[in-house]
């Protein structure tokens, strides 16, 4: 079996994201249409766990946003003293 699938595989399996980008610099190699079919349905699978990431980033961004507006919103209300 081809090198690049088992790299390929193993990332996908582990979801190593960094894995997943240094072989997705590489261009794919492949010997037979079953190994091309083969990696183009770990590729997907490879973008689905892309956008997966992206979306839990996506949420972390908007809880800090969130602690931001808040902790903002904390300092003027402490700062405006009522005599």
């Amino acid at each position: 079996m081809n090198k690049y699938l088992n790299e390929l595989k193993v990332a996908v399996i582990n979801e190593d994201l960094k894995k997943l980008e240094q072989i997705t610099k590489k261009e794919p190699v492949f010997e037979t249409i079953e190994e091309a079919k083969e990696i183009q349905a770990y590729l997907k699978e490879a973008v689905k766990l892309l956008q997966k990431e992206k979306n839990r980033l996506f949420g972390e961004m908007q809880k800090i946003k969130n602690l931001q507006k808040f902790n903002q919103k904390e300092k003027k209300e402490k700062i405006n003293f009522k005599i």
